[in-house]
């Protein structure tokens, strides 16, 4: 076997090694004081990466045409995360990445103007409709981080109230949820440290809470983030009373890998009960409702974030059927009873009502909206504005749960009138129908509900005299009427809100992801085999074998038949040939059509002014014949003789 040498080439020449690194060392350095600085940073194998560098740039461009380019890649980026956040298909699809968009979103919400505004914008909408995923969680600690983080040491700071400050409350309040949902599902025991960072947060934004004391909707949300964090932070279940764990008991005794499930409020569990029957289409469904009555407190729960989570799943069964919303109604009617009761009966309001019980009342008129908004039937959105009509109520009872009735919702006047808190009930009204009157103005078929509440609010204005239900008006108003944005909708000519006016489906997420793991599983319906028939194939008789050579050398085709009997052979015209052919063949008959109608109607015409004609000459004659008469007082014609005298004898 041959050896072949292969020739060493010393590019550096026959030098030792230490030589050689020294060289190489000197080379790197010259290279690195000759780079650009400016450039230095930059990966043009990824252009469209958000980093740092990226944001620092896009913050401090000053020349015109930086920010334009900056500007322009900032935008192919909201587009990428668009897409990867699945907001036209629900979050699924092959091409989704919530994890890599969200994380790329809140990133670029750093960034000022315009562009940070867009990037909450999709962020809100992916936050409501994508499903619970545990591999979320990391990231939703980071989101939640940031958003307190802007909260406290941008919004806050403001002497005005900022549209972003509306947003940022709403990108809380979502995200927030979703990490109290996982505390419940017992998910968040291997996160400490990040609960550890959220604890400092949730100290500082409880010093901003008296800045949004004139503004529930901003207030809610905070109060939303503040009891969430307080609870996960601290790492002790929800607050449950003996009869839930009675309830648990007797419903649910299932396993989720291999642990015991965790205990849930039985108020709550009732209510995620009701809403699988109204997904099953149940006819037990009445029955389940009637269990609900029987449990005590019902929205006035010792937890009121159980409470919160009830009355979404609730209000998402109530949009699918109208024996639910009559229940929730029902429950809302007594919550706001007891509320006016210790009102009237006690002056001292702060220390008698229950914690956060206007908070409960704040989203009960947001979640009345939703349905108002998206009901399945017009009856549910008509009965979710002006209530249930019936006889045995009163008609105040009836309207007081309803939209309607929150908003002409009043109460005596107090001693200490600082006391009183329940405006809040009449500032969600307002608030939450104003948007409600905005985003039904281009849907036609919904005129009559929205000249309703228009005339509503406008009565509304005219007579109301507190200047803090006025702001409400203002703010939803600005809220609605912001620019547009062209990120939400795919066409970009159309006019759509700047922001999320309702969480939609975060209700539908949240039942959906408690009842998989609360409620025991249903058994599908599996149909039982039918019995195959066995098919009875047609007897083939035997046909003896031709070769396909032959077959094909002594079959001629249409064309060589035809060449073969010198007949004359015209190639099929095209199919637009034969069309325009068509066409012109029908142009042809309806134009002779047309020509036999017309000389129809000319010779129709013609006999009737010859008819007219001739009358008109024998009038003439008469007239001639009158005047002779006239004149020559003869009744004879001019061209008749006159008659023979006779002689007398």
């Amino acid at each position: 076997m041959p050896i072949f040498k292969l020739p060493v080439v010393q590019q550096f020449g026959i030098i030792s090694t230490r030589y050689h690194q020294d060289f190489q060392k000197r080379l790197l350095e010259k290279t690195l004081k000759n780079e650009d600085p400016e450039r230095k940073n930059v990966d043009h194998r990824r252009p469209l990466e958000i980093t740092e560098e990226f944001i620092k740039q896009f913050n401090n461009a000053d020349e015109i045409e930086e920010q334009s380019r900056m500007l322009d890649i900032a935008r192919k980026i909201l587009h990428r995360c668009k897409r990867r956040s699945g907001l036209s298909s629900m979050g699924s699809g092959n091409h989704v990445n919530l994890h890599l968009a969200w994380k790329e979103l809140i990133l670029l919400a750093q960034c000022k103007g315009r562009i940070q505004e867009d990037a909450i914008d999709i962020l809100l909408v992916s936050l409501d409709h994508a499903n619970f995923n545990q591999d979320h969680i990391p990231l939703l600690f980071f989101i939640a981080e940031s958003v307190l983080y802007r909260i406290c040491c941008d919004a806050a700071q403001k002497s005005y109230l900022c549209l972003s400050e509306v947003k940022l409350s709403k990108l809380g309040f979502l995200t927030f949820l979703r990490i109290l949902v996982f505390h419940l599902l017992g998910k968040l025991q291997p996160y400490e440290d990040q609960k550890k960072r959220l604890s400092s947060y949730i100290q500082a934004l409880a010093a901003c809470e008296s800045t949004y004391q004139p503004y529930p909707n901003i207030l809610s949300s905070i109060h939303v983030m503040l009891t969430v964090g307080e609870t996960i932070c601290a790492s002790q279940p929800l607050l449950e009373t003996e009869s839930s764990l009675q309830a648990q008991k007797n419903s649910t005794s299932m396993l989720n890998g291999g642990q015991e499930a965790t205990k849930i409020n039985p108020f709550l569990w009732q209510c995620l009960v009701i809403w699988v029957h109204v997904q099953m289409n149940s006819s037990k469904l009445l029955e389940v409702m009637q269990d609900l009555f029987l449990l005590k407190g019902g929205l006035q729960q010792e937890n009121w974030l159980d409470s919160l989570l009830a009355l979404f799943v609730l209000g998402e069964a109530a949009k699918l059927n109208i024996s639910c919303l009559r229940a929730l109604m029902e429950l809302a009617r007594d919550f706001i009873t007891d509320l006016q009761c210790l009102q009237i009966q006690s002056s001292s309001f702060k220390s008698s009502v229950p914690s956060r019980s206007w908070d409960v009342a704040y989203f009960y008129s947001m979640v009345l909206a939703d349905i108002c908004l998206h009901g399945n039937t017009s009856e549910i959105q008509k009965h979710a504005f002006i209530g249930f009509q019936d006889k045995n109520t009163s008609l105040r009872d009836r309207e007081k749960a309803s939209l309607h009735g929150l908003l002409l919702f009043n109460l005596p006047q107090t001693p200490d009138d600082s006391d009183q808190v329940l405006w809040v009930i009449r500032y969600g009204a307002v608030y939450n129908l104003v948007k409600v009157c905005h985003a039904l103005r281009s849907d036609v078929s919904r005129d009559g509900l929205r000249n309703a509440i228009w005339k509503a609010l406008y009565k509304q204005k005219c007579t109301e005299s507190d200047s803090r239900i006025q702001d409400a008006v203002k703010v939803a108003e600005a809220e609605v009427n912001g620019p547009t944005n062209p990120f939400n909708n795919a066409n970009a000519k159309a006019s759509t809100p700047v922001i999320l006016a309702f969480s939609q489906y975060v209700g539908w997420r949240l039942a959906s992801a408690l009842s998989q793991y609360f409620l025991p599983p249903v058994v599908p319906f599996i149909p039982a085999p039918r019995k195959l028939v066995p098919r009875q194939l047609p007897i083939k008789l035997y046909e003896p074998k031709v070769r396909s050579m032959e077959k094909k050398a002594a079959r001629l085709s249409l064309k060589q038949e035809l060449l073969l009997a010198n007949v004359s052979f015209t190639p099929r015209p095209h199919f637009i040939t034969r069309t325009d052919m068509d066409l012109q063949k029908v142009m042809e008959e309806q134009w002779e059509k047309e020509v036999q109608i017309r000389m129809k109607e000319d010779e129709e015409m013609m006999k009737i002014e010859f008819q007219e004609k001739k009358k008109k000459e024998e009038v003439h004659l008469e007239e001639i014949m009158k005047k002779r008469e006239q004149k020559l007082k003869k009744a004879s014609k001019p061209y008749e003789l006159p008659a023979p005298k006779k002689d007398i004898q």
